[in-house]
């Protein structure tokens, strides 16, 4: 075997590639040439395929662990492009778990069709921390299937719930609106966290119809909510994923639960990071500007966070600019955060944005956040996400200034 200037692998022919029962520590894709793939059976080497130009072989092993199933040789001079194993575990670790696991599923299976001893000779091929990689990967697959097939479930049985978190004026303590904030009641599980199934529901597509459940449980709640508001321009917030904001059909539903509840569109507030300004700028400003039309606001949540740019916050509609609390939070004791707050403060006021800081946890902070005339905080301090009945139950109690009450 040789190697050319970009470590490419020439074979000769009749050159051996591999053999059976070899580490698979390597695929190979074909530039040039021709191989023949052998097989023993009944103590002899039959030929079962050639593979050429273009073609890729020996990745089974290269994913399962396991030995050369079969002989590779070069029926003439033949010039490989190697694809070495931790290229392709790079690549699967960035991958879905669920297909990970299934493709390991099918391999064990092909294995087991064409060799019998190849299950049994498993757990004396794959290391102890292969095998826990894999142990641990079919864990993943599993929560992350039950996840989604609970979702589902869980939209028809009443298991998803919204907490209301008051957005307040820095200036005074008072409610100006609410964000709505969804949470997951397991019947077995318990309480589940919006970051724990959030992202499922978006790679499985469940995410829009759970978007919509959350719009539709929102602005019902709304009549109730918009009591404790002591605002001249009160508004309740919810949050679009991105692949919500890359569905035609947004628009004509937000119009149609916003109808169906009697719903003054001014005071609907639409959050969404930025991603979808990165993913898909072009359908994302369209319907923008179809919602903008129909009355909502739009605001930039957790700037600071992901892609932030200056060409997003001019070239779309937003209304409202949300600081990450990953800023907020430390200010007090970082001159590197303070001085990012105090920027975004200034930029978003330049461009005619109004500001909400997140995670405002202290009094020394909302009064920092005061000296650089940011209007909203939402925070712990102002009140933590709570259920409706428990935001409605404080209200009677005369607690509409301080809605964090006790736990």
């Amino acid at each position: 075997m040789l190697f050319d200037e970009f470590d490419r692998e020439i074979f000769t022919s009749g050159q051996q590639i591999f053999k059976h029962g070899d580490a698979g520590d390597c695929a190979y894709l074909i530039e040039e040439g021709v191989v023949e793939v052998l097989v023993i059976k009944q103590n002899k080497e039959q030929r079962i395929r050639l593979i050429g130009k273009g073609e890729l072989f020996g990745e089974i092993a290269l994913i399962d662990y396991q030995p050369r199933t079969a002989t590779v040789r070069a029926l003439e001079r033949t010039v490989l492009v190697p694809i070495p194993r931790k290229l392709m575990e790079g690549l699967l670790e960035k991958s879905d778990p669920v297909l990970r696991h299934l493709l390991l599923v099918i391999l064990d299976r092909f294995r087991n069709r064409n060799d019998g001893s190849a299950l049994s000779a498993l757990s004396s091929v794959i290391s102890p921390e292969q095998s826990r990689r894999r142990n641990t990967l079919k864990g993943e697959a599993t929560q992350k299937l039950s996840l989604a097939h609970g979702m589902k479930r869980a939209l028809t049985h009443e298991e998803f719930q919204l907490y209301y978190q008051p957005i307040c004026k820095l200036a005074d303590g008072t409610v100006a609106g609410f964000e709505a904030l969804i949470r997951w009641h397991h019947p077995t599980d318990g309480q589940i966290q919006p970051n724990d199934f959030l992202w499922i529901a978006e790679q499985t597509g469940l995410i829009h119809e759970i978007g919509l459940w959350t719009l539709e449980r929102a602005c019902r709640d709304w009549k109730k909510l918009r009591k404790l508001v002591d605002y001249e321009m009160p508004f309740i917030s919810v949050n679009l994923s991105p692949a919500q904001l890359g569905n035609e059909m947004l628009v004509e539903e937000v119009k149609n639960i916003m109808a169906n509840h009697k719903m003054n569109a001014r005071e609907l507030k639409l959050e969404l990071t930025e991603t979808v300004m990165v993913d898909h700028p072009e359908i994302a400003q369209k319907i923008m500007r179809r919602l903008i039309d129909l009355g909502c606001s739009l605001a930039l949540d957790d700037y600071g966070a992901g892609h932030s740019g200056l060409r997003h916050l001019q070239r779309y509609p937003l209304d409202t600019l949300k600081i990450d609390g990953a800023f907020v939070e430390p200010m007090l004791a970082s001159a590197q955060s303070l001085e990012i707050v105090r920027s975004t403060v200034a930029l978003a006021h330049s461009l005619g944005m109004n500001v909400v800081a997140e995670s405002v946890e202290t009094e020394g902070v909302k009064r920092k956040l005061l000296e650089m005339q940011c209007e909203f905080g939402q925070g712990w301090h102002f009140g933590r996400p709570i259920p409706l009945q428990d935001v409605m139950l404080r209200y009677a109690k005369g607690q509409v200034k301080n809605l964090a009450g006790k736990d």
